[in-house]
């Protein structure tokens, strides 16, 4: 019977983006990297995903009903020149490695399925003032709060293997026929819908922040806002995820930074020097625990093994997925080293190296850097405020704990929204301002000609 109400959830999404408002489809994409995670699939051979669906769903939709705003999300996307840097690394390193035909078919699905989700976030942040998604975030926050919470007093996952199982294909870690649980003796975690705590973490630390920077465009009561800020760090904390209430504190850290005076700013800087100094080596000993998380030493070995990957071909990597081909297993990390002592590739760093060599990795980093550029920038408009946040705050996480069962696709519909959002601000302030230069000068020679018939 669940099985039933989740497909029909899924066609009921998919429908309204394709029967409803063209400017709705940001929305459906968005919601579907939320509710369904990446290791179910409707067909094996070629593997197509719920999330996947949606994905190329929206761009033949767009491509028959909305080219005109597609072509411009394209190519005059903020980030146009990185991204088709990615996809010239992505097709060289599938020839290079002599995939031939089959490695540029891999290689345009692996770009699909990752970067251009910033093309139909740019899309909808272009039409923000009709979409204004952080008005719809109130329901949605609430519905996972509270299934973490059950999650997290239960020590069991209800959900998550109740959406796994009315797909045809299941690819994941966790056995469906058992109890579901990412909690260990050392650590409650919850994932909810997704793969696993971290990838939880992550996306609602990134959503946490874009919310926070948006608090002053919401039309809700209060107490409605202070509720919803509440439930997403509460299910940042509930994750369990480290770095992701790490990376939270960084992100509301900078907001704050950002909006107080300069007295106040050296306080903060103050008061952070003396956090470090004290606090820095139980930070490092906390980090040194082996059998609980990743561990200072783990990440030494991996860094030492992604090094000898690397080697083997440097400049153009050795092929797309060849950490999951090769080298490792997938489970809830999505790639996780086979090898005990390695434990996985827990930062982005690692598998850009080995996968994409160094041409891969400085197409990786010049995303990340313009897009720092463009928010920074324009850093006076609130969406551009929010972007360079969840810029910052994603970019430190993958570097920390890596690209993570889509994490990276629901960080880019954030940044993309954003840009788009900024794009529509900026033109907005131009105007204004060419209207009010307009108005000025139809108001100066009325003036003249008053002062002349003084005369």
């Amino acid at each position: 019977m669940f099985s039933v109400a989740v497909l029909l959830l899924f066609f009921t999404l998919f429908g309204a983006m394709i029967l409803g408002r063209k400017d709705y489809g940001y929305v459906w994409v968005l919601l579907s990297l939320v509710l369904f995670p990446p290791c179910i699939y409707f067909t094996q051979s070629p593997q197509v995903s719920p999330q996947q669906a949606f994905i190329y769903g929206f761009f033949v939709l767009a491509v028959f009903t909305n080219r005109n705003a597609l072509m411009e999300s394209i190519f005059k996307h903020p980030l146009k020149i990185p991204l088709f840097l990615l996809f010239g690394s992505l097709v060289t390193t599938s020839v290079l490695n002599g995939e031939g035909g089959k490695g540029v078919y891999n290689a345009l699905r692996y770009y699909t399925e990752n970067y251009a989700y910033l093309f139909v976030a740019f899309m909808g942040g272009l039409c923000y003032k009709n979409i204004k998604i952080e008005d719809k975030w109130f329901y949605p926050i609430m519905a996972l709060c509270a299934l973490g919470v059950v999650e997290f007093l239960l020590k069991s996952n209800l959900v998550f293997p109740l959406i796994c199982k009315a797909f045809p294909y299941y690819d994941g870690y966790f056995d469906l026929s058992s109890a579901v649980s990412a909690s260990r003796t050392y650590r409650s975690r919850i994932f909810v819908t997704t793969t696993h705590p971290t990838v939880l973490g992550c996306m609602m630390s990134c959503a946490l922040i874009m919310f926070t920077c948006c608090l002053k465009k919401l039309s809700w009561q209060k107490n409605k806002i202070v509720i919803a800020w509440c439930s997403l760090f509460l299910l940042v904390v509930l994750s369990g995820s480290r770095t992701a209430i790490a990376c939270s504190l960084l992100g509301l850290l900078l907001f704050v930074f950002g909006k107080v005076n300069i007295r106040i700013k050296f306080l903060v800087v103050v008061i952070m020097a003396f956090a470090v100094a004290n606090y820095a080596q139980r930070f490092i000993d906390e980090f040194s625990v082996e059998g609980q998380g990743s561990s200072l030493s783990l990440r030494q070995e991996q860094l030492l093994f992604s090094y000898l990957q690397f080697m083997k071909s440097p400049i153009y990597g050795n092929g797309i997925r060849y950490t999951s081909k090769y080298v490792m297993e997938r489970d809830t990390y999505n790639d996780r080293v086979t090898d005990s002592e390695i434990g996985g590739l827990e930062s982005v760093i690692f598998f850009q190296l080995i996968d994409y060599g160094f041409i891969g990795i400085s197409s990786y980093i010049l995303l990340f850097l313009f897009a720092f550029y463009y928010f920074f920038k324009r850093r006076r408009f609130e969406y551009a405020q929010s972007g360079l946040l969840v810029t910052i705050v994603f970019f430190v996480f993958a570097c920390m704990s890596g690209e993570i069962g889509g994490n990276n696709t629901f960080a880019y519909m954030l940044i993309g929204y954003c840009m788009g959002a900024t794009r529509i601000e900026e033109q907005d302030e131009e105007e204004l301002e060419n209207q009010e230069e307009s108005e000025g000068n139809d108001t100066k020679p009325l003036n003249v000609t008053k002062a002349e018939k003084v005369g």
